[in-house]
C-alpha cells in the first residue's frame, strides 16, 4: 500500500512539473495596455542570474504608420547599476500584472537610457506565423504629441546609428543594439570582419569565449542568449535577452539582427561576465555558453528559434605551420551556413589563425592547400594547391585562392551551393622561395612535325644558385611548316594570357561557360604561382598601316590568315607546364622554323 501511494505520488509531481514545463505565458494585448500602468522587466546582468527592474508604460503608441511601439520608463535598482537601458537587454520581457506585454527593443543613445520602447508581443508572435509581414517606417508622425520631462515630441525618428536631429520636436530611436562580441579574433582580422559585417551596422567587441565551466541554464524569459554566426576556436555572437518561450520555441531581442528574414543561425545560452557604463549606451559583456538550438526567422520585430533542433552549418578547420618557429596551430570552428555571410567570416577566421601563428607581419613564402566540399561541386569536392610569395605581408596573400574559390562558389549564377566543410592548410617560412625565369635555350633552330624540341630554361633562385629544368615540346604531326615561337611564362603570367579575353571573345554572342561544373573546370586550370609554362606560338608581326590601308577591300592579308590558321591549329596542343619549388617571375621568347620532312632530308 505504502508503494503504491508512493508512486501515485511520484506520478502526480510529475505531472505537475510537466504542467508547469508547458504552461503558456499570459499575454496583454496592446489594446490592454495604457499610460501610467507599472510593471516589471527581466534581465540579466552577471552570469546567468535573472534580475528585475520596474518599468512604468510612458505612452501607446497605436495606429502608427509602420510599427507599434510602447513608450515606457525604466527604473529600480538594476536599472541604476546599468546607468539605463543597455545593449544586451533588448529582448527583455516586461510584464504588467503577471502578463507579458511585449520586449525592450529601442532605446535612445547620447539622451536618457532610462527611456525606452517596448515592441508587443503580438507583433513577435506573427514571426512564428508569418502570415504577416511586419515592416517598419524611418519615421512615426504621432497623431498626439508625448510629453517627456519638459519636451514635447511630434514625431520618432529610427536609426541604426546615432546622428544628431535638427528638429526639436523628434525623438531619435536606435534599436538596442545586441552587442557583437568576439573571442580568439584581434587586430586587423577582427578590421576584416568588421569590415564585411559593415552593411549590417555591427561593430565587433572583444568578449569572452565559449564558457562551457559555468553551470548553464535552461533558456527561459529574461535570459541571457547569443546568437552566433561563428562558434569554436573563434566566436562570433550577438548577446540579447529571451522574451517568449512556447515549449522549444522562443522569442528573442525585440528588433531585427541583420534582417534576412528565413536563416539558419546557432542559437546559444550567454553568460554576462559584466556591466560597462557608457554615455553613448551602456552594454552588457558576455559570451557564449552551451549551444542549445537554431534562430530560424530574424524579423522587424524581434527573432524567433527552436529548441533542441540545430542549424546546419560549415565546419571550418586551419592547420598552420611555421617553419621557423617550429611551431603547429590548429584552428576548429563552425559558421553559419549563409552564402552572404560565410566568404567574410571564413576569410577573417584563417588570417587570424595564421597570424596568431607567425606572430609577425611581413616577408614570406606560403605553401597552401585547400579543399572545399559542398552539393552540385563536381564529385561534390574541389582540392586547390599553390605557392605564395609576398615581401611585407605573406598572411593575407596566402588568402588568394581561398577568397577567390569561395566567391565563384557561393556567388555563381547558376546553381545554389551548400558547403559541407572547408579545410584550409597552410605551411610558412620567412625565406624568400622566389625565382626568376632568366634564360630560354632550345637544341635547335628548325624542327620538322613529329619530332620534339628540348627546350632549357635557366632559374635564378633569390640568393640562391641557378637552376636549369629540361623540357621537351612534341611538335604535332599535322601541323604547317612556318616561323613560330618558344614562350616560357610564370604560371601568373600564363594565367593572364589565357584568361584574359581576346577580341573575338568580347564580341562573342554567348557565353562559353553554361555551368557550374564548366565554371569550376576553368577556374581549375589556372596555372600555380610556381609554374613555368612553355608554348609553341606562331610568329606574327602585324602589317604596316600603309599596307593595311590599301587591302581594306581583302577578307584578310594572307600571312595573317596563314598565322592564325596555323594558331589554331598548333596552339592548344603544344603547351606544357612544369612545376618548381619558387614563386616564379619573368617571361622568355625563342623563335624556330618548323619545316616539312622533305626539307630535312
Amino acid at each position: 500500500m505504502r508503494i503504491t501511494l508512493k508512486v501515485i505520488a511520484i506520478l502526480l509531481l510529475c505531472i505537475a512539473l510537466s504542467n508547469i514545463a508547458i504552461a503558456k505565458t499570459e499575454i496583454m494585448s496592446l489594446s490592454e495596455v495604457r499610460s501610467g500602468m507599472k510593471g516589471t522587466g527581466r534581465t540579466v546582468l552577471k552570469g546567468n542570474k535573472i534580475e528585475e527592474f520596474d518599468v512604468e508604460v510612458v505612452s501607446v503608441l497605436t495606429d502608427q504608420p509602420g510599427q507599434d511601439l510602447i513608450l515606457v520608463k525604466t527604473s529600480g535598482d538594476v536599472i541604476d547599476r546599468t546607468g539605463g537601458i543597455a545593449s544586451g537587454m533588448s529582448g527583455s520581457p516586461v510584464y504588467i500584472d503577471g502578463k507579458l506585454i511585449g520586449a525592450v527593443g529601442y532605446g535612445w543613445q547620447l539622451a536618457d537610457h532610462k527611456i525606452g520602447m517596448v515592441t508587443p508581443i503580438e507583433s513577435m508572435l506573427d514571426i512564428f506565423e508569418l502570415d504577416k509581414k511586419i515592416e517598419s517606417e524611418d519615421v512615426i508622425n504621432l497623431k498626439e504629441p508625448i510629453k517627456i520631462g519638459d519636451r514635447e515630441y511630434k514625431r520618432i525618428y529610427f536609426s541604426e546609428d546615432s546622428q544628431e536631429v535638427v528638429d526639436k520636436d523628434t525623438m531619435l530611436a536606435t534599436a538596442v543594439s545586441t552587442p557583437l562580441m568576439v573571442s580568439g579574433i584581434k587586430g586587423r582580422a577582427k578590421d576584416r570582419l568588421a569590415e564585411s559585417l559593415d552593411d549590417y551596422k555591427l561593430v565587433p567587441v572583444n568578449g569572452g569565449g565559449l564558457s562551457p565551466s559555468v553551470e548553464d541554464t535552461d533558456l527561459e524569459p529574461g535570459s541571457a542568449v547569443a546568437v552566433q554566426l561563428v562558434r569554436g576556436d573563434i566566436n562570433v555572437s550577438a548577446i540579447g535577452t529571451v522574451t517568449y518561450r512556447e515549449g522549444n520555441k522562443i522569442l528573442a531581442f525585440g528588433h531585427p539582427f541583420l534582417s534576412k528574414g528565413s536563416v539558419n543561425y546557432l542559437l546559444s545560452s550567454a553568460y554576462i561576465h559584466q556591466m560597462v557604463t557608457s554615455i553613448k549606451m551602456p552594454f552588457k559583456l558576455g559570451s557564449p555558453g552551451e549551444l542549445k538550438g537554431i534562430i530560424t526567422q530574424d524579423r522587424t520585430a524581434g527573432i524567433a528559434g527552436k529548441v533542441n533542433e540545430f542549424p546546419n552549418v560549415v565546419p571550418l578547420e586551419v592547420n598552420v605551420f611555421d617553419h621557423n618557429l617550429n611551431k603547429k596551430e590548429k584552428y576548429n570552428l563552425q559558421i553559419v551556413q549563409n552564402e552572404d555571410l560565410i566568404e567574410g567570416l571564413a576569410s577573417s577566421a584563417v588570417l587570424q589563425a595564421i597570424d596568431s601563428t607567425i606572430d609577425r607581419t611581413g616577408e614570406g613564402t606560403a605553401k597552401v592547400s585547400i579543399e572545399i566540399l559542398g552539393n552540385k561541386l563536381p564529385d561534390n569536392i574541389i582540392n586547390l594547391e599553390n605557392l605564395y610569395y609576398s615581401p611585407n605581408d605573406i598572411a593575407a596573400t596566402s588568402l588568394s585562392d581561398f577568397l577567390q574559390s569561395l566567391s565563384l562558389i557561393l556567388h555563381n549564377p547558376f546553381t545554389k551551393v551548400n558547403l559541407a566543410n572547408i579545410k584550409f592548410n597552410v605551411d610558412i617560412e620567412k625565406r624568400a622561395k622566389v625565382a626568376l625565369i632568366e634564360e630560354i635555350k632550345l637544341d635547335k633552330e628548325k624542327v620538322a612535325p613529329g619530332e620534339e624540341v628540348e627546350a632549357e630554361i635557366t632559374l635564378r633562385p633569390y640568393r640562391d644558385n641557378l637552376i636549369t629544368k629540361k623540357v621537351k615540346l612534341e611538335i604535332p604531326d599535322d601541323i604547317k611548316a612556318g616561323k613560330f615561337e618558344v614562350h616560357v611564362f610564370s604560371g601568373q603570367e600564363a594565367n593572364l594570357n589565357r584568361f584574359t579575353p581576346q577580341e573575338e571573345e568580347k564580341s562573342s554572342k554567348s557565353n562559353l561557360v553554361k555551368s557550374l561544373d564548366e565554371l569550376i573546370e576553368v577556374y581549375q586550370k589556372h596555372n600555380k604561382n610556381n609554374q613555368f609554362v612553355i608554348e609553341l606560338r606562331p610568329s606574327y608581326t602585324p602589317p604596316s598601316n600603309s599596307h593595311l590601308e590599301n587591302s581594306e577591300e581583302k577578307a584578310k592579308d594572307e600571312e595573317v590568315q596563314e598565322a592564325e590558321d596555323v594558331k589554331e591549329k598548333s596552339f592548344e596542343f603544344v603547351e606544357k607546364a612544369v612545376e618548381t619549388d619558387y614563386v616564379l617571375e619573368g617571361t622568355l621568347m625563342e623563335k624556330i622554323e618548323v619545316i616539312t620532312k622533305e626539307e630535312t632530308e
